[in-house]
């Protein structure tokens, strides 16, 4: 069983206000947490990991850990990168 930890950026909508804000979805096979205090979301996925490493969520922290221990690699989007590619982010 794979543990890959996905990084979504995410416009959040509430309803029924249609109020939007801004932020990532974390997640693996066994935790997901949400950040949404962007004030947008970065074109780039490496500046994206950057605001994903500064967030205070203590899952979000350990899912990094989890990547950082073991080396692993990291979906941002749809786009796959290895630890080569993450590591000076992390």
């Amino acid at each position: 069983m794979s543990n890959r930890v996905c990084i979504q950026p995410t416009v959040f909508k509430n309803y029924p206000d249609g109020e939007e804000s801004y932020g990532v979805r974390v997640f693996d096979d066994y935790e997901q947490a949400y950040d949404n205090y962007w004030d947008k979301i970065p074109d780039d996925d490496m500046e994206v990991l950057k605001l994903v490493v500064k967030s205070d969520d203590e899952k979000i922290s350990a899912m990094l850990d989890f990547v950082k221990e073991g080396e692993y690699g990291i979906y941002i989007g749809n786009n796959w990168y290895d630890w080569d590619d993450i590591k000076n982010y992390l």
